[in-house]
């Protein structure tokens, strides 16, 4: 996807942040499970019945000498199955077409799996949590598509606005691809591209920060967001709105776009990362 000079990028910018921080929290959340299952009962062992035997006639036994052999053991000798290796990961510059359609083949809701990009993607990750976790938000490094329709506001008067009761429905699709997919899928997601991961990373030039220290902070950062009540108003000096409280105007962009979600949006999306945070050891 392309950079945008507009306002609405930087706001569908911040979406994907809010996305991503999601998607790579729950890699690191859950851990492989298998049910566990019950032995089968065995069958009743139905003893044969006891006939008196004739006394066979007695006849000398002789005795010889057993021939040395190998020892015998009671111990069955163990054999290791075979466990093929993982296949070699790919260079990170050429991991675009492998990530893509392993991310796609997970259990996505139908139909929403496309909003993802599918460039660069590694290092749109890495950067977007990078930004987030200070509290701001990046253009030119697309995590997920933009929305289909611009953001939408009421204007109330002259450089009054609200926003628009509707424009949380084009935040939904993202909630719910985010939540549609099985933990564990996405855990061996992560584990398989754990070392690009760290690798574009260390390109950001943090030497005493790694990776899944940043996630935890870009985490944090999203969960600091307040609780605002609906229809705070608006102004636009510029191109841009902002808010017309300074108090709320001064927060980080990250979680300004927190609060474009809805009371009710914004409850699911902490919930998530409550949990997320607590498996992480915050």
């Amino acid at each position: 996807m392309t950079k945008q000079a507009t306002a609405q990028s930087f706001y569908y910018a911040g979406l994907a942040a809010v996305a991503l921080v999601i998607v790579l929290a729950v890699w690191l959340l859950f851990r492989d499970s298998s049910p566990v299952t019950e032995p089968a009962p065995l069958p009743p062992v139905i003893l044969p019945e006891i006939v008196e035997a004739t006394p066979l006639p007695e006849q000398p036994v002789t005795l010889t000498e057993p021939e040395a052999g190998p020892a015998v053991t009671d111990e069955p000798e163990s054999v290791q199955p075979e466990q093929t290796p993982p296949a070699p990961l790919p260079l990170l510059d050429e991991s675009d077409t492998e990530l893509g359609q392993a991310l796609l083949a997970l259990n996505w809701k139908a139909g929403l799996a496309g909003l993802f990009n599918r460039e660069e993607m590694i290092r749109n990750f890495v950067v977007t949590v990078d930004n987030v976790a200070q509290g701001r938000l990046v253009a030119g490094h697309p995590v997920l598509a933009k929305p289909a329709d611009g953001y939408k506001v009421q204007q109330l008067g002259d450089d009054r606005y609200v926003t628009a009761a509707d424009n949380t429905l084009r935040y939904e699709p993202y909630l719910q691809l985010l939540e549609s997919v099985p933990a564990r899928q996405i855990l061996a997601l992560k584990r398989r591209y754990q070392p690009l991961l760290d690798e574009a990373f260390a390109e950001l030039g943090y030497p005493d920060l790694t990776f899944d220290q940043r996630l935890r902070q870009a985490i944090s950062v999203l969960l600091s967001t307040p609780e605002v009540k609906p229809g705070a108003e608006l102004s636009r000096p510029s191109v841009m709105f902002t808010y017309a409280d300074p108090a709320l105007e001064k927060l980080p962009e990250a979680q300004k776009q927190v609060l474009r979600l809805s009371p009710q949006q914004q409850q699911r999306f902490k919930a998530l990362l409550r949990t997320y945070q607590q498996a992480l050891g915050n």
